[in-house]
């Protein structure tokens, strides 16, 4: 163990060096002294990597698919050669391997998450959703980069989020919330936003003091959303001490006519107006 653990400590000194050739020679000579499949899968992506460097993709790619040849019952061999795939653009040959590997491996986190993100950054949510939803479907998952089952309903809820299905997202958020403990959630914020957003200001006003309790502080954007929450309550002396407390940040004050629809009770009595720094965008 002491000379693989000296000659893999070489091998990544000299791939840090960009000696990539005398690199993928100490990853060989580190190779005889594990057997672990996980450990050589690893190295040897390591390898392939190096061959990449010094402009040899095909010999790079036959690697990877000798790999998944070796060792079709491990996951590591399909989602270290997606993973070479993303970091050199081919993306849709990834989102390929990535697809036939959930169906080898169904309860695999980590490939079921590397899907879903790649298809996130190619804009297609939907399919990103999908990808999420099958896997929450399984009875069991593995663990991957310690994230966990509550971490993908997070997620999930954040994609219905971006697709403007805010009900599906507090739903989902709410699951998450459910298997966290308060203190560690992340996304009381958007709960607070989708909740004004499907006309219920008073849950709107309870998730944004939930993010204020347990984060210290809180931005711009969610006191407006807040003072838009009171104001649809009745309360505009609330809404007016949000409004007083995002001004107080920057000195200024920019609201748009989103912002607007809600806070034209606090223009009625004469409140913006004694906001000199105040623009309101169309």
């Amino acid at each position: 163990m002491d000379q693989f653990l000296t000659l893999t400590k070489i091998a990544i000194d000299q791939e840090k060096s960009k000696d990539y050739t005398r690199a993928f020679n100490s990853f060989n000579k580190a190779l005889a002294f594990t057997k672990d499949e996980n450990t050589i899968l690893k190295i040897r992506s390591r390898q392939a990597w190096c061959l990449h460097l010094v402009g040899n993709p095909d010999e790079t790619q036959n690697i990877y698919e000798q790999l998944i040849e070796s060792y079709p019952q491990n996951s590591w061999s399909y989602l270290l050669y997606a993973r070479y795939l993303i970091k050199t653009k081919r993306f849709k040959a990834a989102k390929t391997l990535l697809a036939k590997a959930s169906k080898v491996f169904q309860d695999n986190l980590e490939i079921y998450l590397t899907l879903a993100s790649l298809l996130k950054d190619m804009e297609r949510s939907n399919e990103a959703i999908d990808v999420l939803k099958l896997a929450l479907a399984q009875e069991t998952l593995t663990r991957g980069r310690g994230i966990r089952r509550k971490d993908m309903w997070a997620e999930l809820g954040s994609l219905f989020f971006q697709r403007g299905d805010y009900n599906s997202a507090i739903s989902a958020l709410k699951k998450s919330l459910r298997m966290d403990t308060e203190d560690h959630f992340l996304h009381y914020d958007i709960l607070g936003l989708c909740y004004l957003l499907v006309g219920d200001p008073e849950n709107s006003v309870y998730f944004i003091d939930k993010y204020v309790q347990f984060n210290g502080e809180v931005d711009v954007e969610l006191l407006v959303i807040k003072a838009r929450a009171h104001t649809r309550l009745g309360a505009n002396h609330l809404a007016c001490a949000s409004l007083l407390q995002a001004y107080s940040v920057d000195d200024r004050l920019i609201l748009d006519a989103d912002d607007m629809v809600d806070l034209a009770p606090l223009k009625q009595i004469g409140f913006l107006e004694t906001l000199e720094n105040l623009e309101i965008e169309d």
